[in-house]
């Protein structure tokens, strides 16, 4: 009996010491959850052939004008709130002039107004007044935001707008519609807003040199062009580094720089290529290197680490895109034609150092064979040079002015335009500018964005003049000849061509001053 009570006991102080010693030992702790790496995928923008991520805003710009079949066609023009283009375009026959809908306090054109959503479906549609700002020139350095300027693509004079991506598109220039005319007088590119007012003048926007602006002036009948637009769909939580828009810069800056000859571009232009390739590829390593895979407890530091890299990225994407299309070709004299006027000498089609023939090309002081950088002025001017105070080293017929040449007309060897193109060709005289002036008629026209002077001979050949003043004075056209001024050693003859009527006239410079050079020869 004692031998089974004991067994008993044992067996209840035994129970006793396990529940005892299963309270006194803590459980086993569960493991911290470890935050998760921030994984970011480099995505491309959302840019098709019909439309492109600027980087701006929520909403992506059309690649082509509303009715173009490429960037470079003007397209349709449509009065405002109607979606067919038309021939005429005036009050009597504009769909909405007796319509009360948008002649209340001011709002957005409807949809089934909207001609870009009728031709081209739902999510396509005309560009709000905010939109278009989003596309103003941004003139800080470090300030994303969008650049602008005049430029030519496939034979098109137009104006390209850049995001702070890098991504671009192009505006051809177009004028206009009143009635059935085309009216492209002042060289910019006017478009609609979907916004209205009580008015009668509708909000635009327009694209000129100066780059994009809103402008209110604009009647609702008068044909103008649509850039549609439609919004970004809603991005993934997922952080994005957009390296492909930098990816493709890069690229063709580095096939540029392996297949064109420095020497045909102006040094500051191809250095800043170089440099802004260097800085690209720079910033895609470090984007590479820092790309959030680091694991942090603070979610906000990361997310503010890749908005700084998302930014840098962009600003490195744009640079290199600028830098790429500013490439500076130099001018050679194999861009310039001999043209006959049916004169008695042969005119140039362009000034010297022109790429086209609207171009002014370069600044030359009489008798200097190379344009200067800087200022045109006597102390820099080269017959001036070591020949003191108020005298001259060469071309000297009063003895005031240094030693006596007797020489008149410029040799050869202080012929601009002999020297840039060679063979026969030369400054003209005097007599061969007044025979131009006289057997020629002029008319103002419009060439690549600008108004020139079209001089047509008399077997109906042209050639154009840039509206290029002097280095002194922004107005008129002014060209020299070879010769100096009768009696005034300090002064050369010049011709112009009064830029309003038309009219040329002989005249004079100092000789130190810059004007352009249009050459001649047999």
């Amino acid at each position: 009996m004692k031998k089974g009570l004991y067994v008993l006991f044992t067996l209840v102080m035994c129970v006793l010491a396990s529940c005892q010693k299963d309270d006194d030992v803590e459980p086993e702790p569960e493991p911290e959850p470890q935050p998760q790496p921030v994984v970011i995928k480099y995505a491309e923008y959302e840019t098709t052939d019909d439309y492109v991520d600027l980087g701006i805003g929520n909403i992506m710009f059309a690649t082509k004008n509303l009715g173009a079949k490429r960037p470079e066609d003007v397209g349709y023009f449509f009065a405002w709130g109607e979606t067919a283009p038309k021939e005429v375009y005036s009050w009597d026959t504009y769909q909405l002039r007796t319509s009360p809908i948008y002649y209340g306090k001011g709002g957005v054109l409807q949809p089934d107004d909207d001609a870009a959503t009728v031709m081209l479906g739902e999510g396509w549609r005309m560009p709000t007044a905010d939109e278009v700002k989003l596309l103003y020139n941004t003139y800080s350095p470090d300030e994303l935001g969008c650049r602008s300027r005049g430029t030519v693509r496939n034979g098109v004079f137009g104006y390209e707008v850049t995001g702070p991506n890098g991504n671009s598109i192009f505006f051809p220039y177009s004028g206009y519609m009143i009635e059935g005319e085309l009216v492209n007088y002042d060289f910019t590119t006017r478009m609609w807003c979907s916004n209205y007012d009580k008015r009668s003048a509708m909000e635009i926007f327009s694209i000129d040199g100066l780059g994009v602006s809103l402008f209110e002036a604009m009647e609702r009948c008068y044909g103008l062009l649509i850039r549609p637009v439609k919004e970004k769909r809603a991005e993934s939580d997922t952080l994005f580094l957009k390296l492909n828009v930098l990816d493709r810069n890069i690229a063709e800056a580095q096939q540029l720089q392996a297949t064109l000859n420095p020497a045909e571009y102006s040094t500051a232009s191809y250095q800043t290529l170089v440099s802004k390739l260097m800085q690209a590829i720079g910033i895609r390593a470090y984007a590479v290197e820092n790309d959030g895979q680091k694991t942090h407890q603070l979610t906000h530091y990361i997310n503010e680490v890749n908005k700084e890299l998302q930014d840098s990225i962009d600003m490195a994407s744009q640079r290199l895109r600028l830098a790429i299309v500013g490439l500076d070709r130099l001018p050679t004299s194999n861009d310039i034609q001999a043209v006959d006027l049916g004169l008695s000498v042969r005119w140039a089609s362009r000034n010297l150092g022109a790429r086209t023939d609207s171009e002014n090309g370069y600044f030359y002081a009489w008798g200097e064979v190379a344009p200067k950088e800087g200022r045109y002025e006597w102390s820099n001017y080269t017959f001036c040079k070591g020949a003191g105070e108020g005298r001259f080293s060469k071309y000297i017929t009063d003895s005031q002015w240094g030693e006596v040449d007797g020489k008149t007309r410029l040799d050869p060897e202080d012929d601009a335009a002999h020297a840039f193109m060679g063979g026969d060709w030369r400054m003209p005289t005097p007599d061969e500018f007044q025979e131009l002036v006289d057997k020629c008629t002029f008319e103002n026209v419009a060439m690549n964005g600008r108004t020139v002077m079209k001089a047509t001979g008399p077997n109906g050949n042209s050639i154009y003049f840039p509206h290029t003043g002097t280095t002194s004075v922004i107005d008129e056209i002014y060209c020299w000849t070879t010769d100096m001024s009768a009696g005034a050693n300090q002064h050369a003859i010049c011709y112009g061509i009064q830029s309003f009527f038309g009219e040329g006239f002989k005249s004079w410079e100092d000789r130190y001053v810059g004007l352009t050079i249009r050459a001649v020869c047999p």
